[in-house]
Formats: C-alpha cells, structure tokens, sequence
C-alpha cells in the first residue's frame, strides 16, 4: 500500500543564511514533532556557508528533513519552482529561510487545511528585526475570511501574494489547471506568483487567516530593483494573466500604488536601503502609471515634497488607505 500522501508540503528555498534557517528550525522543530501530516524540505541553492552542516545537525535533534543542494546557485526564482516542483503534499506553502513560523501557527495551519476547502491561502505577519524573540505565548481567534470573488481576495491581501512566506496553494488543484510552464517567470523576482495567479484566474477558493502565524524578518530584503519588479515586472504579469482593466488586474495595480509604493518611496527617502528605490523611481513609476490617477495623489507627491512634509503626506495617505478599506475598496477598484 502506498504511503500517504502529507496534507502540507512545508518547503524552505535558502541560500547562505545558515544563521537565519538556524533560527527558523529551532522555533519549527517542536511544532513537527510527530507531526505526519507534514512534509519538510529544504532546498539548498548551493550555499558556501555552513548551511548543510546546520541541517544535519537538527537532524540529530531528531528532526524530518528532506535536505536536497543543487550543484550550482540557479537563482532564487528557479530554486522557488525547484520547490514546488519537489512537493508531494497535497498542499504546498514554500516558506522563506529568514521568516519563522510563530510558535503554535503550523498547527493552526493545519486545523484549517484538514477541511480541504480552499485553493489558496494568504497569513498575514507580524515583523521583526534581527533575532526572533516569541515575547508571550499566541492567543489565535481562529478566524479565517473566505472572499466570494478573485478580486476581492486581490484587493485584501494586496502585494502581500508576492511574499512567499504568506501563501499557502492546493497542488492538486494547480495540476488540474492548464497553467501552462511553471519557469515562465524565471528572472522577474515573482516567480511564485505562476501558482498564486493560476488559481485567481480560475476562479478558486480563497481564504484568508485573521492571526499572524508568520513573522517576517525585515532587514534581509532586497538586491533587487523595487521599480523593476514590483512595477515593470508586476505590471506584466498582471497583464498576462488578467488584462490590466480586469477587476483583478485593476486591484492588485491600484492597491500596489495606494498602498506599497507610498511606503517603500517613504523609506527610500529615509535611507532605508533594505526597502531602496535603487532606480530611477520617478522616471520608472511615471512612465507606468502616469494615465493612473491614483499615481498623482499617492506616489507623485512623496517624490517631490521637502521629507517633512512627505512624512505627513505619507500618514494622509495611511488614512485614506483605512478609510478604502473599511468602505471595501471604492477607490481601489
């Protein structure tokens, strides 16, 4: 008789942060133990550091691994597919090397899964910086909010699909789907997106937690032009999939200008290099959304305002982004 099928493939791409999944695994290992509902696997992009030798060290505190290195580093995108490709539960969550899941979430994961209800699953995070601390131990509400539409999902969870750590997909349900080849998106930074928007596309079943199970490290992004992949890059993903005046292409693009693109130009400004327009922001961003109102009240006048006044600008704008969200979206739509 053939073996189970795990309900959660829990896959780890890393490359050279040995310390980081060190802190990830600690918090992981008593969560999976004895837990045979979960796949765990690592892919190693070929690391110098000591991450091979980090592994095989929980593996002696007793914990289930499937530990995979590839030859050469082929590249974060191709090593997220590598991933997904490796999977054999019927649910896939790659999960980045330097966020944690809180203690008690993965449980809390899998008290939802075990339903098979849903296609696509967004957690919400909490943020920390440098080592992860659990301050107290988590209280969960046990809430999910299910959206009836695609674009109502895209409107909640907004750039939020593009953080690997926040997305939960049905492979299964994937498979079914004509989605054509999975490594189309290899080199624009958002290769995961090929599973997330194949089950918008279609239509799926999607819901989100109301816990922060995840928590997100926030000093070790970038290495990457901001404008190049959440503008350019984005920008055409969207129109592939769904047309840019679509009601989903409409809200992911909107909420991505109301809502990411004010806080990153704002923390580029203050020097924040781990969030930096490296480009030139204002010559990318005009060009793509110029005929885009939003654009003009909500990124525009952050580039051009003396900081201080940027900074107030920034909290008008947070206001009017709550304000969006409490009336469901009337201008992001």
């Amino acid at each position: 008789m053939p073996p189970e099928k795990p309900l959660l493939t829990l896959a780890i791409p890393t490359y050279n942060r040995s310390a980081c999944l060190a802190q990830l695994l600690e918090v992981l290992l008593p969560q999976l133990a004895g837990e045979s509902r979960v796949e765990l696997i690592i892919s190693d992009n070929s690391s110098p550091d000591e991450t091979a030798a980090v592994v095989e060290s929980f593996r002696k505190k007793g914990l289930v691994v499937t530990y995979s290195r590839n030859e050469t580093n082929i590249g974060a995108d191709a090593n997220f597919i590598r991933c997904f490709e490796m999977a054999g539960g019927e649910y896939v969550w790659i999960f980045g090397d330097d966020d944690v899941i809180v203690p008690g979430g993965l449980q809390e994961v899998l008290r939802h899964l075990e339903n098979r209800i849903y296609d696509l699953l967004h957690i919400p995070a909490e943020t920390f910086h440098g080592r992860y601390s659990a301050s107290n131990a988590a209280k969960f509400s046990h809430k999910m909010k299910v959206f009836a539409r695609p674009q109502d999902f895209a409107l909640y969870v907004s750039t939020g699909m593009t953080f690997i750590s926040g997305i939960i997909v049905r492979k299964a349900s994937i498979e079914r789907l004509p989605h054509g080849d999975l490594r189309r998106l290899i080199g624009t930074n958002l290769a995961q997106l090929t599973w997330t928007f194949n089950l918008l596309r279609a239509n799926s079943k999607c819901a989100c937690f109301q816990d922060n199970l995840v928590a997100g490290c926030v000093e070790n992004s970038g290495g990457y032009g901001a404008c190049q992949v959440f503008g350019t890059n984005l920008q055409a993903i969207v129109k592939e999939f769904f047309g840019l005046q679509s009601p989903v292409g409409r809200a992911i693009l909107n909420r991505t200008i109301q809502s990411w693109f004010p806080w990153a130009t704002l923390q580029s400004r203050r020097g924040n290099h781990s969030t930096h327009l490296q480009e030139d922001a204002i010559t990318i961003l005009k060009g793509l959304f110029r005929d885009n109102p939003r654009y003009w009240v909500f990124i525009h006048p952050l580039f051009r305002l003396p900081l201080p006044l940027a900074e107030a600008w920034l909290f008008a704008v947070r206001a009017i982004n709550r304000m969006d969200r409490l009336l469901g979206y009337p201008i992001a739509r």
